[in-house]
C-alpha cells in the first residue's frame, strides 16, 4: 500500500531521493518504488505492488494513474521536491491532476531551492497553515575561488582547451545553455586528446545513467552539461565548474557553482565571459560583486575545432564598452 508520494521535476532526482529513502527504509522492511519515464514501464508496476513509498515524476505517475497501476487514495504524505524547478519546467497542471487523486486528509511537505511569488501561490494551493523553514544559501569563499576571462566568443573554446591542459582538473562539470552545444563542445574537447563526455535530454534514459555512474566512479573526468545537472546531482570529489555559457538568472549560477567546494573542500568556479553573456553576468555580479575576479590570459594558442565550427561574430567596440562597466 503505497502511504508516501514523493513528485520530482526529474529523473535523475528521482534516482537520487529514492536512494536516500533506500537507505534508512532499509530495516524497517518498507520498499521504494522508483516511477520515471525513459525506461521499460513493466518492471516499474512489478515494483508498484509491494511499494509503500513511491518516487517519481509526474508524467510516469500519471500514465500509471490513468492506466490503474498506481492508486494514490491510501496517501498519508505528499512531497513536492524542488518546487521551482517543477514550475520552470511547466509540471504545474500535471501536478494538479496528482494532487486531485491524493486523499484530503494527508501531511505535505514542499521543498524550494528559491522562494517567489510562483511558489507563494503554490504553498497556498497545496499547503495549510505551513510551518516555514528556510536555510540560509550561503557559499563558503574561503572554500569556493571564482573566476572570469573576457574572450571573444571565438576563442571560448581554445581558452577552455588551454585551461585544461594548463590547470589538470581532477573533476569537472562544463555548463552550457543548449544541448547542441554540449555535444559541439565534447567533441572539440576530444579533437584535442582531453576526455570528456556530454549529459543531455537527448540521449536515452539508460544512455544518461550510464554517463552519470562512469562521472561518479571517476572514469570521465569532465561532463558537459546543460542546467539538468546543475540540481539533483550529488557527486564528490567535483573539483572545478567551468560555465562556457551563463545562465539567466544568479540563482541558477549559484546552483551550478554549488556543484563544488562541498563538504569542506576547495573548489574552483570559471567563466568564459563573452559580450552575449554581458547581461546574465551584471546580475550575477550585482549578487557576487568581488567574489568574482577577472583573471588574465597572455596568450590562446591554436586548438583543433569541429569543421562546424560557429562564425565568428566580431562586436569588439561593444566588448570594449561594456567591459568597462563589469571591471567597476
Amino acid at each position: 500500500m503505497v502511504n508516501t508520494l514523493v513528485v520530482t521535476p526529474t529523473r535523475e532526482l528521482a534516482k537520487q531521493v529514492s536512494g536516500e529513502f533506500e537507505k534508512f527504509s532499509k530495516f524497517k522492511n518498507l520498499k521504494v518504488a522508483t516511477i520515471y519515464g525513459g525506461v521499460s514501464i513493466t518492471q516499474q508496476i512489478h515494483d508498484l505492488r509491494k511499494a509503500n513509498i513511491v518516487v517519481g515524476t509526474p508524467g510516469r505517475l500519471l500514465d500509471l494513474m490513468r492506466k490503474n497501476f498506481l492508486r494514490l487514495d491510501k496517501v498519508e504524505k505528499f512531497i513536492l521536491d524542488e518546487a521551482d524547478r517543477m514550475l520552470d519546467m511547466g509540471f504545474s497542471e500535471d501536478i494538479d491532476s496528482i494532487v486531485k487523486k491524493l486523499p484530503k486528509k494527508r501531511q505535505n511537505l514542499m521543498f524550494s531551492a528559491t522562494i517567489n511569488s510562483k511558489i507563494m501561490r503554490v504553498m497556498e494551493k497545496y499547503l495549510n497553515n505551513p510551518k516555514k523553514i528556510l536555510l540560509d544559501n550561503v557559499i563558503e569563499q574561503e572554500q569556493l575561488e571564482q573566476y572570469y576571462y573576457d574572450v571573444q566568443k571565438s576563442k571560448k573554446l581554445p581558452l577552455l582547451v588551454q585551461l585544461f591542459k594548463e590547470l589538470k582538473p581532477e573533476s569537472s562539470i562544463i555548463f552550457c545553455n543548449t544541448k547542441g552545444q554540449t555535444r559541439y563542445i565534447t567533441k572539440s574537447l576530444r579533437l584535442n586528446g582531453i576526455h570528456a563526455e556530454c549529459m543531455n535530454g537527448d540521449m536515452t534514459q539508460q544512455a544518461r545513467e550510464k554517463t552519470l555512474k562512469k562521472f561518479r566512479d571517476e572514469e570521465i573526468p569532465i561532463l558537459v552539461g546543460t542546467n539538468v545537472l546543475a540540481r539533483g546531482l550529488d557527486v564528490e570529489g567535483i573539483t572545478h565548474i567551468f560555465n562556457f555559457d551563463l545562465p539567466n538568472d544568479a540563482e541558477t549560477y549559484t546552483h551550478r557553482i554549488g556543484r563544488t567546494a562541498r563538504n569542506g573542500k576547495k573548489g574552483t568556479a570559471i567563466i568564459l565571459l563573452s559580450p552575449e553573456d554581458f547581461d546574465n553576468m551584471k546580475e550575477i555580479k550585482r549578487k557576487y560583486g568581488d567574489k568574482i575576479k577577472l583573471a588574465e590570459v597572455d596568450s590562446i594558442s591554436y586548438v583543433k575545432l569541429p569543421e562546424n565550427n560557429q562564425r565568428n561574430n566580431n562586436h569588439n567596440n561593444s566588448h570594449r564598452r561594456i567591459r568597462r562597466r563589469l571591471r567597476r
